[in-house]
Order: structure tokens, then sequence, then C-alpha cells
């Protein structure tokens, strides 16, 4: 059985987990659709979270592309809180699916 503490702090990771994939996934994205070509979405391939420390209050997730190309995207994302300490980092991978003209 599970207390009501234990389901707050699985829930919060499951939040940050969340924010952390839909921030990689909105830069990469960016990038399986640069230029004049059909739009495609990506699914994720591989994903590393590491807690870095409790967060509390309002978080913020930011990512970045760090490579890859335009089928495949290697992203990193981090979320921090309202002082802008990273509470929780990512790694990604994503893959562009759809047709590319």
């Amino acid at each position: 059985m599970t207390s009501t503490s234990e389901n707050a702090s699985q829930a919060a990771r499951i939040a940050a987990m969340a924010q952390l994939d839909e921030a990689m996934v909105q830069v990469a994205l960016l990038r399986v659709n640069a230029g004049d070509q059909a739009p495609r979405e990506v699914v994720a391939v591989d994903m590393h979270l590491s807690f870095i420390q409790p967060a509390a209050g309002p978080l913020v997730a930011t990512a970045q592309v760090v490579g890859g190309g335009k089928t495949m995207v290697f992203c990193e994302a981090q979320l921090r809180n309202a002082e802008g300490a990273v509470a929780a980092q990512a790694m990604g991978t994503y893959r562009a699916q759809g047709h590319q003209r």
C-alpha cells in the first residue's frame, strides 16, 4: 500500500518527465520540419532522465537540439525552479515520421 506522500512524489516525477519530453519534442519538431517540406511528427526512441534535487513551486522546462539531422534528432532538456536551479535534466533521441519531400 502506498501513502499519499508517495503518490504525490510519483506524480511529481511523472509530471517532470512529461515536461522535459514535451520541451524536447518541440525543438525536435523544429529541426525535422525546417525548410520547405511536408510537416512530420517525431517519436521518442530513447530518453534518459536525471533528478538532481527536489523541486517545488513553478518549474520551467527548456530544451535544445545537440545533434542529429532531419531524421534522428538528439536533444537535451533542463527543468528549473523559480531560482533557476536545475531540478531535473534529460537527454532524448527522437525519430521523424512521415514523408519528407
